[in-house]
C-alpha cells in the first residue's frame, strides 16, 4: 500500500484497487506533496462477470476517479487558485505515461477529476471531448508525452526479476548461477507459447492476449518448425552459392597462372534446350505431339 493513495471506494461498483503499473506512473504526486482520494477504483472485465459500469477504461484498476488533497485541503478545479496544480497534475501525468483525464463541469463530481490508461484523450461533460475545458486540453496538449524505449519497457515488464537462489557456495561461479536464474524469463503454464514479448504485451497494455496452440487449424510448434526449416533452407542456399563462387575464382587464377588467353565460360546446364534440339513425342507428334 503506496502512502500517496487513500481508497473511500470500498461502497462503490468499482471497489478494486488501482493496477501496480499505474500507481508506478502516479508516483509524481509524492513529489507534487498531493494526496489522492479514490472514490472509483478497478472493476472485473467484460468477460470475468461481476458488478461493473461504464466504460473499460477502469477494467482491472487501470483507472481511477479521484479528488486530490494538498497539505490537507481538498483541491477543486474550479478554485483558480488550486486549478495551476491540477495542470501540474495532468503534465506531469502525461509525462509519466497516463493517457486519459476527465474533468470539469457536469462531469462526475465537482473538483474531482478521472486518470488512467486507455486510449490517449481528454474530455468533460458527457465523457466527450469537445466537452474538456480549455484549462484541462491545454495542460495535457502543451506537455510532451513519454516516449520511452519500447523493446526496453516490454522486456522489462515480461522478464521481472525472480529472487536468486542463495549461492551454496562462496564463489564467483555461484554468484553468477544465481544471477543466471534471476534472469531467467518466466514461463506461463497455461500459456507457454507466449513468450516475452507477449507477456510483457499484455502487462504494458493491459491486454489478455495469447498464442494459440492452433493457427489456421495447424498446430502453432508445427509452424514454427516449418519456419525454422526455410532458414535452414536459406542458409545451404547461401553456403552452395558460396561454393560456386569458390569454383569460379580458383578456375580464374589456374586460367591466368597458364597464361591461358582463352576466356573462362562456365555453364548452368538446367532443363532449357533450344526447340531445334528437342524431339517431339506422342502418337500424333504432326498434330501437336509435346516435345522433349
Amino acid at each position: 500500500m503506496v502512502n500517496f493513495i487513500t481508497y473511500r471506494n470500498q461502497g462503490a461498483t468499482r471497489n478494486r484497487p488501482l493496477d501496480e503499473d499505474l500507481i508506478k506512473r502516479l508516483a509524481y504526486l509524492q513529489d507534487l506533496g498531493i494526496q489522492m482520494e479514490v472514490f472509483s477504483g478497478g472493476q472485473p472485465g467484460k468477460d470475468e462477470g461481476g458488478p461493473r459500469v461504464g466504460s473499460t477504461r477502469h477494467d482491472h484498476g487501470h483507472a481511477a476517479d479521484a479528488f486530490f488533497y494538498k497539505d490537507g485541503r481538498k483541491l477543486d478545479w474550479a478554485n483558480e487558485q488550486d486549478r495551476p496544480i491540477f495542470e501540474e497534475i495532468v503534465r506531469r501525468g502525461k509525462q509519466a505515461g497516463v493517457t486519459g483525464f476527465g474533468a470539469g463541469p457536469g462531469y462526475m463530481q465537482p473538483g474531482s477529476m478521472h486518470v488512467g490508461m486507455g486510449d490517449p484523450g481528454v474530455w468533460g461533460a458527457d465523457g466527450k471531448g469537445d466537452n474538456a475545458p480549455d484549462w484541462l486540453r491545454a495542460a495535457y496538449n502543451g506537455a510532451a508525452g513519454s516516449k520511452p524505449d519500447v523493446v526496453a519497457e516490454v522486456v522489462a515488464a515480461a522478464n521481472k526479476p525472480q529472487p536468486a537462489a542463495t549461492p551454496a557456495i562462496a564463489g564467483a561461479q555461484s554468484v553468477a548461477t544465481a544471477q543466471t536464474a534471476a534472469k531467467k524469463p518466466f514461463v506461463d503454464p497455461a500459456h507457454p507459447r507466449d513468450g516475452i514479448l507477449v507477456q510483457a504485451a499484455n502487462k504494458v497494455f493491459g491486454t489478455d492476449v495469447h498464442v494459440p496452440a492452433k493457427i489456421f487449424g495447424i498446430e502453432t510448434d508445427k509452424v514454427n518448425e516449418g519456419f525454422a526449416g526455410l532458414g535452414d533452407f536459406a542458409k545451404s542456399i547461401t553456403e552452395n552459392d558460396q561454393s560456386i563462387n569458390n569454383q569460379i575464382q580458383a578456375s580464374a587464377r589456374a586460367a591466368s597462372g597458364n597464361r591461358n588467353v582463352t576466356p573462362v565460360e562456365l555453364q548452368m546446364m538446367g532443363s532449357f534446350q533450344p526447340m531445334s534440339k528437342k524431339k517431339r513425342k506422342g502418337a500424333l507428334s504432326g498434330l501437336g505431339g509435346y516435345f522433349v
